[in-house]
């Protein structure tokens, strides 16, 4: 009698302990967090293809396919001076698999446009600066002006009778940038990229153009156009013959181009790191040191995350002057 009661008295526990498997099976399971990355990535471009902000793209995207284990396909977005391809960053979901072929337009697209469908601090997650390029100011070889200085000596004497081409939003405010220093007026003839304003360039559409000194060298070299000066600080070692504008007679003047990679706002800083670690392999592999000196820039620099955060603070703030004061703007 003793035996039968401890037995019904012990039926409820084990009658709780079978149920546990199945309440254990009833209760959410966290979701493991998924590898990275887990699918091709893409670097979208805001320009025509050959353009150099594309070139650029091209040279790095197969190196970091190979130890990131997955295609790194460049898909070009061009259109209203790359707003559309950083618009499409900006609003991708932010798991590292869309990345941002970034350049100065980032910084000066939101004070030339007045509103822009990104905001550039908090919209995108900074990977690591690339490297930084001189332009070129470069003319139709029908222009009588063989030197920087000929060129303003024109453009003061036709007093807006000029046209430039503007291959990106970069371009249009260095040109913007030569006006207000140089005391002189040309009018903006807007394009989708590089390739089409040197076309024009060519064709005589427009007498000058300032782009990107590893697309106008080529064509210089060749006959097709003529090569002035370059934009930058000091001369470039891939055109040392030609002289700087400020050499020019119009001190204070510089406009480079800067490329960096950056992602989605919220890529988890994991993400972020591994990217920067391989992309700092990629820029330090002789070969591709090579091509990106053939596009102008001669030395590779890449650097921290916070650091190309804080160069992308530093270009609103003066670009946004140079908006300010040549009145540029588009609407």
């Amino acid at each position: 009698m003793q035996t039968r009661r401890k037995t019904l008295a012990a039926l409820p526990v084990l009658a709780a302990l079978s149920a546990v498997p199945f309440l254990l099976s009833s209760l959410p399971v966290q979701a493991q967090p998924q590898a990275w990355p887990s699918r091709p990535l893409r670097i979208v471009v805001g320009f025509t293809a050959g353009g150099p902000v594309d070139l650029v793209a091209r040279i790095v995207a197969p190196r970091l396919a190979v130890p990131l284990g997955q295609p790194v396909i460049v898909e070009n977005r061009p259109g209203a001076d790359a707003n559309i391809a950083m618009e499409v960053v900006a609003r991708a979901s932010p798991d590292g698999h869309t990345l941002l072929l970034i350049q100065p337009g980032v910084a000066i697209n939101p004070p030339l446009y007045g509103k822009v469908p990104f905001d550039p601090i908090k919209d995108f997650a900074p990977v690591s600066l690339i490297g930084e390029s001189p332009n070129i100011v470069a003319v139709h070889n029908g222009l009588p002006a063989n030197t920087m200085q000929e060129l303003l000596v024109l453009a003061r004497a036709k007093k807006g009778g000029l046209f430039y081409g503007a291959t990106s939003s970069p371009t249009h405010l260095a040109t913007e940038l030569l006006n207000t220093l140089a005391g002189i007026q040309t009018v903006r003839v807007p394009f989708k990229g590089a390739p089409p304003a040197l076309t024009a360039l060519m064709s005589g559409e427009v007498q000058i153009v300032i782009s990107s000194i590893g697309t106008l060298l080529p064509i210089a070299r060749a006959g097709k156009v003529r090569a002035l000066a370059v934009t930058s600080a000091k001369r470039s070692a891939a055109a040392p013959d030609l002289p700087t504008v400020q050499e020019a007679g119009v001190p204070g003047f510089v406009a480079t181009t800067w490329y960096g990679l950056a992602a989605t706002g919220g890529t988890p800083r994991p993400v972020i790191d591994r990217l920067n670690a391989e992309l700092r392999k990629v820029l330090a592999d002789p070969e591709v040191r090579s091509q990106l000196a053939g596009q102008g820039i001669d030395e590779p620099a890449p650097g921290t995350p916070e650091q190309l955060g804080a160069l992308i603070r530093s270009e609103l703030v003066k670009w946004e002057k140079v908006v300010r004061a040549s009145g540029a703007g588009i609407n």
